[in-house]
């Protein structure tokens, strides 16, 4: 991040608005060029971001020449200021996304598994690093000289070693078909407690060297650190339960007076700054409220789910890789490299996480394939720890090398986490769709047009053919729709549940004419509906049927087959040709649903 000198201002001349557009320019494009490239070959685009500003920063054009790297990005004058404001809008703007993908409802109703798998996955890696810090300092090369009181420093290494990154884990899911799974819902509930425990607590953080930051500046007095935390927590008790409640009654007014998406997105930013300015004049970091506005806009069934792909597009295809690239330019990864230090934290963070997250998860009494999933899962950190690193250097909070040793443990937890999540719930897949699928299990044409009914229909079908009553059926799969909505991208759904005393995987398919609305992220209707049912014992069951599921209508051709078919016999037909044609050819495509943060 740039470093602005004091007294730097006025407005900006002719030369200053050419460099500001020109190193813009060349940086977003860079940025957006090598995350487009990373995630090709299946990596977060957050690895390119960061080399765009490593290529253009000190570290590698800095290196080759000087003079270039400083007439592009300024460390002084007009050009800094408007670059720093940007970067700071960007990172403030990104929290707002991530705080959105915090949906509190579902949290709560994951129960006490998330609970224990959120506390543990926090409490393990926090107390092994914010202990050692305290104890060596020396070791996470904390800077003795700079008056910076240890406490702070250690809960900092604590709290940066234990967060997620819920964009990353999102993502992950997404590529390994199961973030409609029940233990992907799981993880997902499991870090939004994180992330939210993990902010707050970095905002006690700012709270505790705010003061002596004021002092230091000698800017306008500060309300001391009881009065900064008393406002935050007024703030995130307020934000939380009056201000959500706000928000719900205010979006459907906004989306009649409004045109769309424009309105919303809108109103959704104004938000967003307004809270971020209040946390910035309270004395905690403008990126915190931004952060606290989007959990308490996000978990609004008004707000739909193509309305939060169009913030999440805007905001990470633009402003994510303008901040991640600008970390870049303010620090050399190679003078700043400590392979001890890198290595230090690598292991606290691998170690304290899938560890507490595994005793968390044998706490809840899952399987032990389960514990090491979500452990794995849990464990990428992607860009909120690069985030919180950041914040922690610009705050004086700590040096250079632990920023780029936490920068590599990043990365490297986000492209571990996928990898080793696949492996723990890897099942041979011995079974086609169309194999789990008999011709008494398809409806041809759904009567149903309102998602609770189509559930109930659906239900009342799979009991006659199961041992099991419709009513048990149909309350398993609604009660699981209602936790996370199952509506997939093109017209596809996949309601599901897990049941107690379900002896094999049990596959339900129906047709639906006018469609029905399982909230899927393109805003289609669902007019291909498969209910998925898997016995309560078998881990990997429910994730195998998804994989199907995902193989198959990933060709278009087979959508549109099993929605011109007239009969039962006719879909399972479509299904059958679309599996013989993917082993021929031996693909394994997956239906996207959203892209990356």
């Amino acid at each position: 991040m740039i470093t602005l000198a004091e007294g730097t201002g006025g407005a900006m001349g002719h030369h200053e608005v050419t460099v500001f557009f020109l190193s813009l320019a060349i940086l977003l494009g860079l940025a957006r060029f090598l995350g487009e490239l990373a995630r090709k070959y299946r990596q977060p685009s957050v690895l390119g971001e960061i080399l765009a500003g490593v290529l253009l920063g000190p570290t590698v054009l800095g290196y080759i020449n000087n003079d270039w790297f400083t007439f592009l990005f300024p460390t002084t004058g007009a050009t800094a200021i408007a670059f720093h404001g940007l970067v700071t809008m960007s990172v403030a703007l990104l929290l707002l996304v991530a705080g959105m993908e915090v949906d509190l409802s579902v949290a709560l109703k994951q129960g006490k598994a998330a609970i224990f798998v959120s506390l543990a996955g926090v409490a393990l890696p926090f107390l092994m690093g914010s202990s050692l810090a305290y104890g060596f300092p020396g070791w996470f090369r904390f800077d003795f000289d700079s008056g910076m009181d240890i406490l702070p420093f250690a809960l900092f290494v604590g709290i940066g070693l234990s967060i997620t990154a819920l964009p990353v884990i999102a993502k992950i899911l997404m590529d390994l078909n199961m973030l409609k799974s029940d233990i992907g819902m799981l993880i997902m509930a499991a870090a939004m407690i994180n992330d939210l425990i993990g902010w707050i607590g970095f905002a006690v953080i700012l709270a505790l060297i705010q003061p002596a930051a004021d002092a230091a500046a000698a800017t306008a007095p500060s309300i001391g650190l009881l009065g900064t935390m008393g406002l935050t927590l007024l703030f995130i008790g307020g934000m939380l339960t009056i201000g959500r409640l706000f928000f719900h009654k205010a979006l459907p007014f906004v989306q009649i007076h409004t045109s769309w998406p424009g309105g919303v997105l809108s109103f959704v930013l104004v938000v967003a700054l307004l809270c971020a300015a209040l946390t910035e004049y309270i004395g905690i970091h403008s990126i915190f409220g931004a952060f606290i506005a989007g959990v308490a806009m996000g978990d609004s069934h008004h707000l739909r789910e193509r309305t939060r792909d169009n913030i999440h597009q805007f905001i990470t295809n633009i402003f994510a890789p303008i901040f991640f690239a600008s970390i870049g330019l303010g620090v050399n990864f190679v003078e700043g490299f400590n392979l001890w230090l890198v290595l230090l934290v690598l292991g606290i963070a691998l170690v304290g996480k899938i560890g507490g997250c595994y005793f968390g998860a044998r706490a809840a009494g899952m399987q032990v394939r389960e514990r090491w999933a979500v452990g794995f899962g849990m464990a990428a950190q992607g860009a909120m720890g690069i985030i919180l690193g950041q914040l922690a250097l610009n705050q004086g909070l700590i040096t250079e090398p632990l920023f780029v040793a936490i920068v590599i443990m990043a990365l490297f937890t986000s492209l571990l986490s996928g990898p080793a999540m696949e492996r723990c719930m890897q099942r041979e897949i011995k079974h086609t769709l169309g194999s789990y699928l008999p011709e008494r299990n398809v409806i041809a044409k759904l009567a149903a047009v309102e998602t609770r009914y189509a559930i109930k229909e659906m239900a009342e079908l799979a009991g006659v053919n199961t041992k099991l009553p419709a009513e048990t059926i149909d309350d398993a799969v609604w009660r699981r729709e209602q936790i996370m909505h199952t509506g997939l991208p093109h017209g596809i759904a996949v309601p599901h549940a897990r049941l107690a005393n379900l002896e094999k995987p049990v596959v339900l398919m129906a047709r639906s004419i006018k469609g029905v609305d399982f909230d899927a992220p393109d805003g289609e209707k669902a007019r291909i509906i498969l209910m998925l049912l898997t016995p309560l014992n078998d881990a990997t069951a429910q994730i195998e049927l998804l994989s199907l599921v995902a193989q198959v209508f990933d060709d278009p051709e087979t959508r549109q087959r099993v929605r011109s078919a007239n009969t039962a016999t006719e879909m399972v037909a479509a299904i059958s040709l679309a599996e013989s044609h993917l082993g021929e050819h031996g693909s394994s495509p997956r239906i996207p649903e959203t892209e990356e943060a």
